[in-house]
């Protein structure tokens, strides 16, 4: 190519050059762009671009210790958690409204069709379910229950208004399943003893895991007992506030909806975080142990310090609706669990209150919470008075085993 050419291509790409410098976009738009496509991607992306961003990062610097790194993935992968679940954008927070209850109030439940489970056992009360004036001192013994027999008369009123409830079912823990949940306390495994499914320790605490017990029926329950001198919690308000504290520092804090109440005697309270399951249409129903008590998550407190607690071990549940019986088939049924007596020698208990209840069933590989009506009433004999509980299975008798 002779050297005129060469000359005028060398004079035309500088012109385009110069005219490409003249078109380039104002100062800021690239960054502006940038921040519009990161904005439109989803947020998963995002989080992971940055998780993996920050590994980098963190690679890059030698002298970084490997207790900060793993404290700083804690803190990205608990953001991470937070942006799958929807905490802390209103969408796991537990409502105390009872009318603003739903079916999915009980968090972690899959929702299955109706009658899923196939037919179900029955829950009954216990043996005993006729009890003595109780004692409002933390420990005290319960008086003696009555043992004889006790007529029937309903005086209340119970309204329902749904045609169907929630049935919860959890598979059977494992070993594996106790041996995470002690993991996720900071505890390793001691031993395995009879009647459980394993024995932990950390620094501080005692832990122990047990599955489902037939009789009393209980389910798969963590027991904690400190065995170090635990310091008092520095927390405002009274014993729940202080249970409620212990609880979240040992990640134990309930994910259920719960009420609490707290008994107290001198320097010994027992905090109680009373268990829910949220029905549509009804709103939030307790669960009842084989007594017709509530119960659910128990702490225990001496002079502001924890001494035990003892609670439902986390579990996935499962959901599925079921046909219930009517308020009316409900009272004839609880009035039909009497005996047929004759004389004037026996008691007649006068039921005054029901309410939706879920109770425990025990099945094998799968155990079931199940919504039952609880009546309640009172009678007295020889000057004292007893209270009277009778449990009748809510579920449609067509979908039960027995």
């Amino acid at each position: 190519m002779s050297e005129p050419e060469d000359l005028e291509l060398e004079a035309l790409q500088r012109q385009l050059d110069d005219a490409f410098e003249t078109t380039r976009p104002r100062a800021g738009f690239e960054d502006e762009l940038w921040t519009r496509m990161q904005a439109h991607r989803p947020a998963g992306t995002r989080l992971r671009d940055a998780w993996l961003g920050l590994v980098q990062g963190i690679r890059e610097v030698p002298a970084v210790p490997m207790a900060a790194v793993a404290a700083v993935l804690v803190v990205v992968l608990g953001a991470g958690a937070l942006v799958y679940s929807g905490l802390g954008r209103g969408g796991g927070a537990a409502s105390t409204a009872a009318g603003g209850a739903e079916s999915a109030a009980q968090p972690g439940a899959a929702v299955s069709s109706l009658g899923a489970f196939g037919r179900l056992p029955s829950p009954a009360l216990a043996a005993g379910a006729t009890r003595g004036p109780s004692s409002a001192q933390p420990g005290a013994a319960p008086a003696a229950d009555y043992a004889g027999l006790v007529a029937l008369k309903w005086t209340g009123k119970l309204v329902l208004n749904m045609g169907t409830a929630p049935v919860f079912r959890y598979q059977e823990p494992s070993t594996n399943a106790a041996d995470q949940f002690a993991t996720s306390l900071g505890a390793i495994l001691v031993s395995r003893p009879a009647g459980f499914l394993g024995s932990y320790q950390t620094t501080d605490l005692s832990v122990r895991v047990r599955g489902t017990i037939q009789s009393p029926v209980s389910e798969p329950t963590f027991i904690i007992l400190p065995i170090a001198s635990v310091g008092a919690i520095d927390a405002a308000g009274g014993p729940a506030d202080l249970a409620l504290v212990f609880l979240a520092e040992h990640s134990l804090a309930p994910s259920w909806q719960y009420t609490s109440d707290a008994v107290s005697a001198g320097d010994v309270s027992k905090v109680t975080l009373y268990r829910q399951f949220g029905v549509t249409g009804y709103g939030f129903a307790y669960l009842v142990d084989g007594t017709g008590q509530r119960y659910g998550l128990e702490v225990d407190l001496k002079g502001g310090r924890p001494t035990a607690a003892t609670g439902p071990l986390p579990l996935s549940l499962d959901s599925a609706p079921y046909a219930i019986i009517t308020a009316d088939e409900a009272v004839r049924s609880a009035l039909a669990s009497a005996p047929a007596v004759a004389g004037s020698g026996v008691p007649t208990a006068t039921l005054t209150t029901a309410e939706l209840v879920y109770s425990l069933a025990v099945a094998g590989d799968h155990s079931f919470y199940e919504p039952s009506i609880l009546f309640s009433g009172t009678f007295t004999v020889n000057g004292t008075t007893y209270v009277k509980r009778v449990l009748v299975p809510a579920v449609n008798p067509s979908q039960r085993s027995s």
